[in-house]
């Protein structure tokens, strides 16, 4: 079953919890581009809490600023993360509610977005956009990475403080490489993640792989490739959390093993797998081993048909491995 098709289920499911959320997006009531909203769409109860969306990002993030003020938990569905950058002064500000009002106004409001390469058409669709967005203050950005936990991410991402503990605005990233091709068995809507979206899937006392996104299954099968070809066990530590960062786990995590490599798509300059390296190197320098490497896509703007090009392969991540254990 593709992955879609749950979270469709999981969307409707979520308004019928809650009725205080509200659906937005360009064509949510004709289903979405993705079909996320076909279920809701198809519920006459729920009809009327799928707001058709203005057509320009500003525009959208305006309006769902207003309604998380007037009271209500807004889910926008974007058709790419890239909408988010076109409204960047306007997602700015609701970044910045919180700590205008001195914390007393929280902005519950998640936006759910494809990001990253896998629809093969190329251009600002490839794009990575969590460089820009993890730059915004008061932005949590979170960023799932395998299949089985896309329906935990969003439900755990949905379900922000209580009115006493104000909230920034969430931004959940789905990787289209797995949202599309990823199939998905025995999916529990009921639950949300079962950790905390930075955790360590894969222990070993060799080597860190640090990974999310899309990533995170090349940095998995390298690490397997590894434990049996050369006997190299690797901790893999996901980063489902990429603003704020865990510093205090991800330095630990990092100080365990001393050697480091960091996966992720998009470019390698100015980009969060940069930020990381510069925070271990702060903290962890003496405890490090060996030089921290990273694992990148290879361009910035892609044509469809290179668009395999914007990731890192398993072989890519599990050379990494080789070289920084034999440093």
């Amino acid at each position: 079953m593709s992955a879609l098709q749950p979270l469709a289920k999981l969307v409707a499911a979520l308004l019928r919890e809650d009725d205080r959320r509200c659906l937005l997006g360009e064509d949510v009531r004709s289903g979405g581009m993705l079909g996320l909203s076909r279920v809701a769409a198809e519920d006459d109860q729920l009809r009327a809490r799928l707001l058709g969306s203005p057509l320009t990002g500003a525009g959208l993030i305006a309006h769902t600023g207003g309604l998380a003020l007037a009271g209500l938990r807004p889910i926008v569905l974007l058709p790419s993360a890239a909408a988010l950058l076109e409204g960047l002064p306007a997602l700015r500000e609701l970044g910045r509610l919180g700590w205008r009002s001195g914390d007393q106004h929280g902005v519950p409001a998640l936006f759910v977005a494809p990001d990253g390469p896998g629809f093969g058409i190329g251009g600002d669709a490839a794009e990575s956009a969590e460089p820009t967005l993890t730059a915004i203050p008061g932005v949590q950005v979170w960023c799932a990475g395998r299949s089985e936990d896309l329906c935990g991410y969003l439900r755990s991402a949905a379900e922000f403080p209580s009115a006493d503990q104000p909230s920034g605005p969430r931004v959940l990233l789905l990787p289209r490489s797995v949202i599309v091709r990823d199939l998905m068995t025995n999916v529990d809507l009921d639950a949300g993640l079962s950790r905390a979206p930075t955790a360590v899937l894969r222990e070993g006392d060799r080597a860190t792989v640090f990974a999310w996104g899309s990533a995170l299954a090349p940095a998995l099968a390298a690490a397997d490739a590894c434990a049996k070809q050369s006997g190299i066990q690797v901790n893999v530590v996901e980063l489902g959390c990429l603003a704020p960062l865990d510093e205090g786990l991800l330095v630990k995590l990092a100080n365990a093993t001393g050697k480091l490599v960091i996966a992720h798509a998009g470019p390698r300059r100015g980009g969060v797998g940069a930020e990381l390296a510069a925070l271990l190197a702060d903290h962890s320098i003496l405890h490090l081993d060996a030089p921290i490497i990273r694992v990148t896509g290879e361009a910035d703007l892609l044509a469809g048909h290179e668009e395999h090009l914007a990731s890192p392969t398993a072989a890519a991540i599990a050379a990494a491995i080789t070289k920084v254990v034999h440093y």
